[in-house]
């Protein structure tokens, strides 16, 4: 059985990448910039802003798997997106007008939860609107896309938080989160396979019974622990270089760490294009190689480098790092998952094991840095992606063009799902 290839309205894809513009910016809230307002604004003490983003970012990685569970058996994917960016929308207002410790910890911790729908939701909805063989280039597309829109997030969040006092920033939010649900409702539902999107799509062409129960095998595992490992790595050498600009730059320490985060971005725009142009011809695991391969030499390098605006220069290994890793775990997890039907959900645990890494990431580099220095917390950084990048290139098979079953997989499951 032979499926025609999807042909989604034009009104679709511009909406979809509008979605990708703005949702992915909203979807934290107001990120980063929400310790510079707990610690300027409010005042608080580090244990108490420790407190809350641990608590949030606990909450988010709980809530991860289940998310994706969830995208996977719902049908219009893009509405439960503009429900998420509604909620996250609403937490802001109450959190920017009733800044108390309880309202910011119940209000990050339910943007964290409502954010996890995010992710997964687009990528299913690419997935669903152009197929397989349109996906490689759309999830570029959307990365390329949502660098951008991140450029625009952080110049606007920097400049009025700088402007107008780190409360503004709330607002700020807010309007975004406006053309994002206008975005996510502009899709049609015809335009987007169910099948599909969720990624069923190889047990119809086959005509045969789902495939549940042999699709989480030694290979998604090996993926999942390097991407573990990539952020563990990564995560906390921006909140590093963030800390040393911070005792340099004083009151522009805000300004600079937008500038890093633009940088990231305006990197990762050409990267998230080239990747999906050539993913198509080329094998998955050189460009994984390459996007795992940046990681140490950027953590070794940050080792040369103390002004701020050498600091910040080397974000670019970060965009083109992040730009390989973003594109290509997804486009992996999707070869893996293959006939599952349970594409989103292994998305939801990739996010997972993203998240669970940074949060420890942040814990061990402070610590480190604390007790030995920020010269030893890079090299340890640098020695957790050397092993990542190790792991990953002696353990991690090729997945590109696979079309065996998953009960050929290397291995016995340890996960077994019914399908949705």
């Amino acid at each position: 059985m032979t499926n025609a290839a999807p042909s989604p309205s034009r009104r679709s894809l511009r909406a979809l990448d509008a979605l990708a513009f703005f949702a992915p910016d909203i979807q934290g809230g107001v990120g980063p910039f929400l310790i510079v307002f707990m610690a300027g604004t409010l005042a608080w003490d580090p244990q108490r802003i420790g407190t809350v983003m641990f608590v949030s970012a606990l909450v988010g990685l709980a809530v991860q798997a289940p998310a994706g569970a969830l995208i996977d058996s719902v049908r219009h994917k893009p509405r439960w997106i503009a429900g998420a960016v509604a909620l996250i929308a609403a937490c802001l207002v109450v959190m920017a007008n009733w800044p108390g410790y309880g309202v910011i910890l119940a209000g990050q911790s339910l943007i964290g939860a409502a954010g996890t729908l995010v992710a997964p939701a687009i990528a299913a909805t690419s997935l669903g609107m152009v197929g397989r063989a349109g996906l490689d280039a759309r999830v570029g597309r959307n990365a390329a896309i949502t660098a951008a829109g991140t450029v625009l997030w952080a110049l606007g969040t920097g400049w009025v938080g700088h402007a107008f006092g780190p409360q503004a920033m709330f607002f700020y939010a807010v309007a975004m989160a406006l053309p994002t649900m206008a975005a996510a409702m502009l899709i049609r539902s015809r335009d987007v396979d169910a099948r599909l999107a969720r990624g069923a799509d190889a047990e119809a062409q086959a005509g045969a019974a789902p495939s549940a129960g042999r699709w989480y095998d030694r290979r998604l595992v090996v993926l999942l622990v390097c991407a573990f490992l990539f952020h563990l790595a990564n995560a906390a050498m921006l909140t590093l270089v963030a800390q040393k600009v911070g005792t340099r730059a004083g009151t522009s320490a805000t300004l600079w760490l937008s500038a890093g985060v633009i940088v990231t971005q305006l990197v990762t725009i050409p990267i998230g294009l080239a990747v999906g142009r050539w993913a198509p011809r080329l094998a998955r695991k050189p460009i994984f190689l390459a996007g795992f391969g940046v990681l140490p030499v950027r953590g070794l390098l940050y080792l040369l480098a103390d002004s701020p605006a050498a600091l910040l220069s080397l974000q670019v290994l970060d965009g083109i790092g992040a730009g390989i890793f973003g594109v290509m775990l997804t486009l992996t997890i999707g070869d893996l998952t293959r006939g599952s039907g349970h594409f989103n959900f292994a998305l939801g645990i990739g996010a997972a094991c993203v998240g669970l890494g940074a949060a420890l990431s942040n814990l061990l580099a402070g610590t480190v840095a604390h007790l030995a220095g920020y010269g030893m917390a890079f090299v340890l950084l640098a020695a957790i992606a050397a092993g990542a990048l190790t792991l990953f290139a002696l353990a991690m098979p090729e997945t590109r063009g696979r079309r065996d079953s998953m009960a050929n997989a290397p291995a016995a499951p340890v996960l077994s799902t019914a399908a949705p």
